[in-house]
C-alpha cells in the first residue's frame, strides 16, 4: 500500500484523492516518501548494531535459560556470540543486557535456577 500511495503521487493524484483511496492519513504518505528519499525503499531498513530495536524472540530467551542451567558462568559476551553463531542475531552486550532485564532474567535468577538445576540432578 505504502508503494502504492507513492506512484500514485508520482503519476500526479493529489494527497486528497490517495488519502481517500486508500484510507490512509497525509502525515502517513510524507513519512513514507521520506523514507524512501533516504533508503531507496519504503521500508526503513533496521540497523542490527543498534541492539534496542533488535528483537529476540521467547524461544531464543528459553534457549539463553537452558544454557544458564548448563554453564551457570557464561558472560554477557559469551551470549552475544552464541546468538550470532547459533541464531544469526547480532546485538550488542548493552541490548542483551537490557533485553534479558526486561524479560525478567538477571544474572542473579539465571545463576540461582543454574543451581536448583544442578540439585536436582
Amino acid at each position: 500500500m505504502k508503494e502504492c500511495a507513492l506512484r500514485l503521487w508520482d503519476q500526479g493524484w493529489k494527497i486528497e484523492e490517495i488519502m481517500d483511496a486508500l484510507g490512509v492519513s497525509r502525515s502517513s504518505i510524507f513519512w513514507w516518501q521520506a523514507i524512501f528519499d533516504e533508503h531507496g525503499s519504503v521500508n526503513r531498513l533496521l540497523n542490527a548494531l543498534k541492539g534496542p530495536e533488535q528483537i529476540i524472540t521467547r524461544a531464543v530467551l528459553t534457549a539463553v535459560h537452558t544454557l544458564y542451567e548448563t554453564d551457570s558462568d557464561l558472560y554477557l559476551n559469551e551470549l552475544v556470540l552464541w546468538l550470532a553463531v547459533e541464531h544469526d542475531i547480532t546485538i550488542s552486550v548493552l541490548a542483551l543486557h537490557v533485553t534479558l532485564k526486561k524479560a525478567g532474567l538477571t544474572r542473579k535468577l539465571l545463576h540461582k535456577i543454574a543451581i536448583e538445576h544442578d540439585n536436582e540432578l
